[in-house]
């Protein structure tokens, strides 16, 4: 019986500290692109950057910032454009 409760807690440790791990790692990448789009706003009226200029920009795996993008609260797509986007204002 003890076994089984060592094991559990075990299990659900290293769960936690994974989930923990990509959660701190989105929200550095998210942190890096919106940076990003937000100092080109002082630049560009729209600060609109297409994906291929944040990849750049930001050195990130092009999977990476496709993922970033789709999954933050803080970026949105353009609808103008393909493959565009921006940071919300907060």
């Amino acid at each position: 019986m003890e076994v089984i409760i060592i094991a559990a807690v075990v299990i659900v440790a290293i769960a936690a500290h994974v989930l923990l791990f990509h959660w701190v790692k989105f929200k550095i990448d998210e942190g890096v692109i919106l940076q990003f789009l937000r100092t080109t706003t002082d630049d560009n009226s729209t600060g609109r950057q297409p994906t291929h200029t944040i990849i750049t920009s930001t050195q990130l795996p092009p999977a990476r910032v496709a993922f970033i993008c789709r999954k933050s609260r803080e970026i949105k797509a353009d609808p103008g454009s393909d493959n565009s986007w921006y940071a919300t204002r907060k």
